[in-house]
């Protein structure tokens, strides 16, 4: 058997979606001294093709206000903000009650350029990530698909083949970051285990068609039947467009992925209300399971997680891909004030001081996604009435209501 030659690198990231090419993208602008390898086991869009995006049904994410600064500090604002909708306000609701919150992008310090955050659909984003890594330095492998992970002493070695059935070659790294999504392959490979708590609620997920604009307004709503996030997307072929999560029991989304389009809109938009208007249109709807999953080792010597097999949160509160953008820009800042040779990235008292420093903004971010959904999603009459309190005390209270902003546009930690 011939042994395939070895190319050794500084970091490999495995995956390649919005989680590895923002940390590669990161360590590229930060860390210019480092050799970093991308593996993805899709192939990429190809470089400078022009990004075509559905006219109506898409994936989207919200973009809060301090990730939006993290991707300018990277130069992609301008790339970003042709296919963003802004968020210049969100209201917080629980139907059936009086009280509420709204918060504008003027009246809160957690802005950028004058807005809460964006929501850019999922079709663009990956597209405008994969274009700005073609102009680094970062060498992309795609299709790569790895086989086998082994750690050692100096690093991580890797085999991986690509498009060509049974040719392999293999890698080394003095630092691995895996980031290939929930159910990882490669950390069950490496023995890391997984705390998962069950929801037992499905995530339903679609774009709606609105009568009017939605000007700009994002929507957290609290109903008996769950927790909803009704969030603007562009403008596109005349159509005034919003992204959907509805989060609802097991068995009540079977039955509203069985209604017809017209069934459908008139089971949201009785449960939704009218704070956005005339609900018109619903695109396809795309259901999955909802638990929270916690990886029990987010780091070793020569090792990270990040991304959604580190951490894999509720999707209402939004908070998912803006926590890992911080733990991205936190590696990339770690790695940059060390000032270690590049063959020392994977020490362990670098990787642990990183730890650390991310520990408190993961303990919150995940605490606050965790428990308020079930929260808002109770009907006994003293959690409704626990819940009413807090509106009231977020409404009343500017601090405690500029900390709650804060947490949610990732600012301040």
């Amino acid at each position: 058997m011939v042994t395939p030659e070895t190319q050794r690198v500084d970091i490999a990231i495995v995956g390649g979606g919005m989680a590895g090419a923002s940390l590669a993208l990161m360590l590229s602008h930060y860390c210019p001294q480092l050799s970093v390898v991308l593996l993805e086991q899709r192939p990429l869009p190809d470089a400078g093709a022009s990004i075509r995006l559905p006219s109506f049904d898409t994936r989207a994410t919200a973009i809060a206000a301090g990730s939006l600064e993290l991707f300018a500090g990277l130069g992609l604002w301008p790339q970003l903000r042709d296919y963003c909708a802004p968020i210049e306000q969100i209201q917080v609701s629980d139907r059936g009650r009086a009280l509420g919150l709204s918060m504008r992008a003027g009246q809160q310090r957690a802005s950028f350029e004058g807005m809460l955050g964006a929501v850019i659909e999922n079709a663009a984003l990956g597209p405008i990530l994969h274009e700005a890594l073609a102009q680094t330095e970062v060498q992309l492998l795609a299709p790569a698909r790895v086989t086998d992970v082994q750690m050692g002493a100096d690093g991580a070695h890797l085999r991986w083949c690509g498009a060509e059935k049974g040719a392999e070659s293999a890698l080394q790294a003095g630092l691995l970051v895996v980031a290939d999504g929930v159910n990882s392959p490669l950390c069950r490979q490496l023995g890391i285990g997984v705390d998962t708590v069950q929801y037992r609620q499905q995530a339903l997920v679609t774009t709606v068609g609105l009568q009017r604009d939605h000007g700009g307004v994002a929507h957290e709503r609290f109903t008996d039947d769950g927790p909803m996030a009704l969030l603007p997307l562009p403008r596109r072929d005349g159509q005034h467009r919003m992204a959907l999560v509805w989060t609802c029991a097991e068995e009540e989304a079977e039955s509203l992925c069985a209604l017809p389009e017209s069934g459908f809109i008139a089971r949201l938009q009785r449960t939704f209300g009218w704070r956005a208007g005339r609900i018109v249109r619903a695109g396809s709807l795309h259901s999955y399971p909802l638990s929270l999953s916690l990886a029990r080792e987010q780091w070793r010597r020569n090792l990270v997680l990040v991304g959604n097999c580190a951490h894999f949160l509720h999707p209402v509160a939004g908070q998912g891909f803006n926590l890992t953008l911080r733990d991205c820009y936190g590696l990339a800042q770690a790695l940059a004030r060390s000032g270690l040779a590049p063959d020392s990235t994977g020490r362990l008292d670098l990787l642990q001081d990183y730890g650390r420093d991310r520990q408190l903004d993961q303990q919150l971010t995940i605490g606050f996604s965790d428990r308020i959904p079930p929260l808002f999603a109770s009907s006994a009459p003293l959690v409704r009435g626990l819940r009413q309190v807090g509106l009231l005390g977020l409404t009343l209270a500017p601090p405690l209501r500029a900390s709650f902003v804060g947490q949610a546009a990732g600012f301040g930690l």
